[in-house]
């Protein structure tokens, strides 16, 4: 991806594709990947630093910047994975688990 000006958004997946690829993706059919990778459940519109900074890592390598998101953001990412039925590692799960146990109780 290339630069984006300040303030643009654009769409990221919250499974990156390559991540999905190494997970499992490689033994979907193409309909299958086409069907991931244009899924709302996986995209989110983010200012183009924080898709760059994030490029195709798991939650053990990258999370968000701003912390009052990381609820939001472990939770949608285990729901994807569950969806599609990808694995998670036991890094990236310890971080998900952290970083659900600051969602609001209730």
């Amino acid at each position: 991806m290339t630069s984006s000006p300040p303030g643009i958004s654009y769409g990221y997946h919250i499974v990156p594709l390559a991540l999905a690829w190494d997970l499992g993706a490689r033994n979907w059919t193409d309909d299958m990947r086409r069907r991931f990778a244009n899924d709302p459940a996986n995209l989110l519109a983010v200012q183009g630093k924080a898709n760059q900074d994030k490029g195709d890592s798991e939650p053990a390598d990258w999370m968000p910047p701003n912390h009052a998101f990381w609820c939001q953001y472990a939770v949608q990412f285990a729901a994807v994975l569950r969806g599609y039925a990808l694995p998670v590692d036991d890094r990236s799960a310890v971080v998900l688990r952290e970083a659900a146990s600051t969602c609001p109780a209730g």
